[in-house]
């Protein structure tokens, strides 16, 4: 008994030196990644079913409200943080030995006569000398996991921004398109009245109608646009949809200066978590070929004790051992398997750093290029818009042109505006997909920036209050 009792002494004493990495060290490091990627911080543990009901959101949700937010309820968080329980799961039983295996047998002799009775106690021998090595693997396992869940947190945070940017974007164009369908309807109800005062032709109420009809179908769009982005934005908050709150009412103008890209694709490798994650990966893989090839011919290993009382009445003990030999089988298989799980890890990061770069470049173009689309609206097109009716609004006034003429000036104008609101959005959407390509915030990222005009600083358009009279190249007869 005396050997056994050393051996499962020295199985004990390993097992307990054995340490697994907590899981709230792994929480607070994935925290403290997603803080300096995101720019928020979730919570841990992640919020229980108990806390989904409706919270109560009074204030108008600014972007790192919302990523507060979605951090706090979103589902995902919860099933992420559920994949890194289940890795440290998976680390604490490879971190341990396997337990030992009690035998008892009870033999009755022919003819009678006292039973035979065999007791025995045995151990993985094989498994207590790979302890180390596969307390070591499932350690560097358990960070691939977490640089994993961390990736797939920063990604989600990407969502969530693009759909901010997105949805407030969406309500500006509704609130711009809704009050330009007002003024088109109250333009064509104006012209209908000139109309039937003789000042227009029905050519020009044709005209005046189609254009009112064509305002309220883009305002049709623009409602449907919006709340299917509400829906998406709210999805990913964990939010309904239909619930009593809001956003910001505007997006902030876009920094004055270009972003600096020059170093982008070189931070993008050095931070982005689902490369970090691959890496690691192939770094198991090495290491675990190593551990594959140099105990291939390491089977199966069994030491034990056994004691067993003769039918005469004589007692027998002693150790056993049960030795696997490596004739026919000598671990070829392990080892092709592990050489091509690596091949396949390092071809998948060699893919993944290409694909980086690249999507690095990518981005950045788009928001150079988003950056200048708003920049040409501002600069060139919305002043050239507003001159036109500003010198059609005199033409009118002086009876040199009719009401269908400044009025379609003015749906130009306002299709300028949209087209400046739209590419306000599109730079902040461009920008964060070059945040999700680069692996966290870019240089600017914490700066106040002023909020860009919105639709109340564009409408109401002046009305056109009272029947003019005709301009002179539109006298003669009406068009009945």
């Amino acid at each position: 008994m005396g050997p056994m009792r050393l051996v499962v002494l020295a199985a004990a004493l390993v097992a307990a030196g054995c340490a697994v990495t907590p899981l709230q060290d792994a929480a607070d490091a994935t925290v403290e990644r997603l803080e300096t990627r995101a720019g928020a911080r979730p919570a841990w543990p992640p919020a229980t079913e108990a806390a989904a009901e409706m919270p109560e959101i009074s204030e108008p949700l600014t972007l790192a409200a919302a990523l507060a937010l979605a951090f706090e309820r979103n589902p995902d968080i919860r099933r992420q943080y559920a994949r890194l329980g289940i890795a440290h799961g998976d680390l604490q039983d490879a971190a341990r030995i396997a337990n030992p295996t009690l035998s008892l047998a009870w033999l009755n002799p022919e003819g009678g006569g006292r039973d035979k009775r065999t007791q025995g106690i045995s151990a993985s021998f094989a498994d207590l000398l790979l302890l180390p090595a596969r307390r070591r693997l499932s350690t560097a396992e358990f960070r691939h996991v977490e640089l994993a869940v961390g990736s797939a947190l920063v990604m989600l945070a990407r969502q969530v921004e693009t759909a901010w940017y997105g949805y407030v974007g969406s309500q500006q164009v509704e609130a711009l398109r809704t009050a330009v369908a007002d003024a088109a309807r109250q333009e064509a109800n104006l012209a209908k009245r000139f109309f039937e005062a003789g000042n227009i032709t029905r050519l020009q109420l044709d005209r005046q109608t189609s254009v009112a009809a064509r305002a309220e179908v883009d305002a049709l769009r623009a409602q449907s646009d919006a709340a299917a982005r509400r829906a998406q934005f709210a999805n990913l908050l964990g939010l309904a949809s239909a619930g009593n709150w809001r956003t910001v009412d505007r997006l902030s103008a876009p920094p004055e200066s270009d972003l600096s890209t020059d170093t982008l694709a070189e931070t993008a490798l050095s931070r982005r978590l689902d490369l970090a994650s691959v890496r690691a990966e192939v770094a198991v893989l090495e290491d675990a070929l190593g551990v594959t090839r140099g105990w291939r011919l390491l089977g199966s290993v069994e030491a034990g004790y056994e004691w067993e009382r003769e039918t005469d009445g004589a007692k027998l003990s002693g150790p056993t051992l049960a030795l696997e030999l490596p004739i026919f089988n000598q671990g070829q298989g392990a080892v092709a398997r592990a050489e091509a799980r690596l091949l396949d890890a390092r071809a998948r990061a060699y893919a993944l750093a290409l694909v980086v770069e690249n999507e690095v470049a990518t981005a950045a173009h788009q928001v150079a290029l988003a950056r200048e689309v708003s920049e040409r609206y501002r600069r060139d097109w919305l002043p050239a818009a507003a001159s036109a009716v500003e010198r059609q609004q005199e033409r009118f006034n002086f009876m040199l042109v009719g009401a269908f003429d400044l009025v379609q000036a003015k749906r130009e104008q306002y299709d300028a505006w949209q087209g400046y609101l739209e590419s306000i959005r599109d730079y902040w959407i461009a920008r964060s997909a070059l945040r999700a390509a680069t692996g966290g915030l870019l240089p600017g990222d914490t700066d106040t920036l002023p909020p860009a005009a919105g639709p109340a600083d564009i409408l109401p358009a002046p009305a056109i209050d009272e029947p003019p009279a005709q301009p002179h190249e539109h006298h003669g007869d009406q068009q009945p």
